[in-house]
């Protein structure tokens, strides 16, 4: 039950702080047309949570972890609206929609990958 509890909690935060974060990014980033054709604030809340996720997973256990990881981070991050931006940037410009499919992901994972080789380094 505390794990739920942890869960319903982590994402009422992440989901509304994803939110401002995309839409702030995002406003600072549109082009003449009024649109951004990349997603820069999906890429940016995509980034940091990938970037909490990592020292989360390195140096925290149990309920924290649920709280933190599952709960924040997931809610956070958004693998939906990443599909749901690919698919969007295909109609506008193919060269994007690459840009985007190539970017989001290795940016994540390095994003993630650094922070957790960090903690670990730093946790021992």
């Amino acid at each position: 039950m505390i794990a739920i509890l942890a869960v319903t909690l982590g994402a009422a935060i992440g989901a509304p702080m994803r939110y401002l974060v995309d839409r702030w990014v995002t406003s600072r980033t549109l082009g003449a047309s009024g649109s951004a054709p990349f997603p820069w604030g999906l890429l940016t809340v995509n980034v940091i949570g990938s970037a909490i996720a990592g020292p989360v997973l390195a140096l925290t256990t149990g309920d924290l972890r649920t709280f933190l990881l599952i709960g924040f981070c997931g809610a956070f991050t958004t693998y939906s609206g990443f599909g749901l931006e690919v698919n969007r940037i295909w109609s506008i410009s193919r060269p994007v929609f690459w840009s985007a499919l190539i970017v989001m992901p290795v940016a994540c994972t390095g994003a993630f990958l650094i922070t957790y080789n960090m903690a670990n380094w730093i946790g021992q």
